[in-house]
């Protein structure tokens, strides 16, 4: 069972890539704001640069993996938009909602 955020190579697999350098170092790139998101969401409880870091639970790590795939193939759809030649064009959603209901079960409760 993984803990800790996810490792570039673990990204890497999950999107199907090859290793390399150009490629790799936008993968980590997603990696690093996916981690960075994850962090804030659960109120850096998960933080492994806290004094005494706690690992992630596997519902957290996936989320992360999922987050940071999402954001890699992103760069796809700068405007938002993906288009699929003849067939039209489908808006990209700001969010995941697999994402914000993965960290949902296990981040902080927001009364409002």
């Amino acid at each position: 069972m993984p803990t800790g955020w996810p490792t570039l190579d673990e990204v890497r697999t999950f999107l199907r890539l090859q290793s390399d350098p150009v490629e790799d170092a936008v993968v980590q790139g997603a990696l690093d704001a996916a981690i960075d998101y994850g962090n804030r969401r659960t109120n850096y409880v998960y933080d492994p640069g806290a004094a005494t870091p706690i690992d992630a639970p596997a519902i957290a790590h996936h989320a992360c993996l999922i987050h940071a795939s999402r954001l890699y193939r992103r760069r796809d759809s700068t405007d938002g938009t993906i288009g699929f030649g003849d067939m039209g064009v489908v808006r990209v959603g700001r969010t995941d909602p697999d994402i914000e209901a993965l960290y949902s079960t296990i981040g902080p409760m927001v009364v409002g």
